[in-house]
């Protein structure tokens, strides 16, 4: 972290539940919280876990059931926090009930969070474990930004990639990854993936858009560099992540283009699979910024 600079999100909502996927996305949380952040730990006690027995025919009172995952899931935020506060950060804690997409989105908007960070699985042999039900209905549901820590993820520290297209959500994309390359003092690679069979026509507008952002970036103070590639884009983009020792990769999701095959929103759920470091996914713009080479940025929700 630069010394006085501001940190990526000014509040983070991090769900534990204290397994250790729950704790990839503890310990990420805290490198992105470092220098000024404030961390929500939440965790959801769904009660439709322990009502099953009882749907089934077996007699069981399962109110001290519920009792007992209220306690160990506050026990879960308070370690979560103690860690925390060790690191200097200021932390709370939230027990709530329900389902668990929902209950945390609710969360998100009462603690106006800027973002979630949360643990996926990592990888058994060769093969992704797919995202587990609570990340990737986030993924699809909600709009503050995501970031998805996995439990396999690499140590390095390489440039932090950006994945572009002409879409609102690449743009809104762009400015994180500015931000967060700042603050965690990286230089930015931007990406852009062409359909092998749209190069020759689309190449001079990928390269426009890369020269655009490239400005922006060098501008707030980065190095940048600049890569068009072809092929299936999630995969192409997690190749060059690789290619570059990227520390983490950020991009839009549900964008919508002028150009249909340089949409990014349907490549994100596979680069979040199948990438070996931590992915931000960003759905919509945020802070209000000056005029950036392609378009003008809309206001940020109100902040904490």
């Amino acid at each position: 972290m630069i010394v006085g600079m501001k940190p990526p999100f000014t509040t983070i909502l991090v769900p534990v539940d204290g397994s250790t996927t729950s704790d990839r996305g503890i310990s990420f949380a805290l490198e992105l919280a470092a220098g000024g952040a404030a961390l929500i730990y939440c965790s959801v006690v769904d009660p439709s876990m322990v009502c099953v027995p009882a749907a089934e025919g077996v007699g069981l009172d399962y109110g001290p059931l519920l009792v007992a995952m209220d306690e160990d899931a506050e026990t879960f935020c308070k370690e979560a926090a103690a860690r925390a506060v060790a690191a200097g950060i200021p932390a709370q804690i939230t027990v709530r009930r329900g389902q668990p997409v929902p209950a945390l989105e609710e969360a998100a908007w009462a603690y106006r969070a800027e973002a979630i960070v949360i643990g996926s699985h990592g990888r058994t042999g060769l093969d992704r474990i797919l995202l587990g039900s609570v990340a990737e209905g986030l993924l699809r549901a909600i709009e503050i930004p995501v970031i998805v820590a996995h439990n396999d993820d690499e140590n390095r520290t390489g440039p932090v990639l950006v994945a572009l297209d002409d879409s609102p959500a690449a743009e809104a994309a762009l400015e994180e990854a500015v931000t967060i390359a700042r603050t965690r003092g990286n230089a930015l690679a931007l990406v852009h993936v062409l359909d092998a069979a749209y190069k020759a026509a689309d190449e001079p507008r990928a390269d426009a858009l890369l020269q655009g952002a490239a400005e922006y970036a060098r501008g707030c103070g980065l190095n940048v560099s600049l890569s068009v590639r072809t092929g299936e884009p999630y995969s192409a983009i997690v190749a060059a992540a690789d290619a570059l020792e990227s520390c983490m990769i950020v991009m839009g999701t549900h964008g919508r283009s002028m150009i249909p095959q340089l949409v990014l929103g349907s490549v994100a759920m596979g680069v979040v699979e199948h990438a070996r470091v931590p992915v931000a996914t960003i759905r919509k713009p945020g802070r209000t910024h000056a005029q950036r080479p392609f378009t003008t940025m809309p206001a940020r929700l109100e902040k904490v």
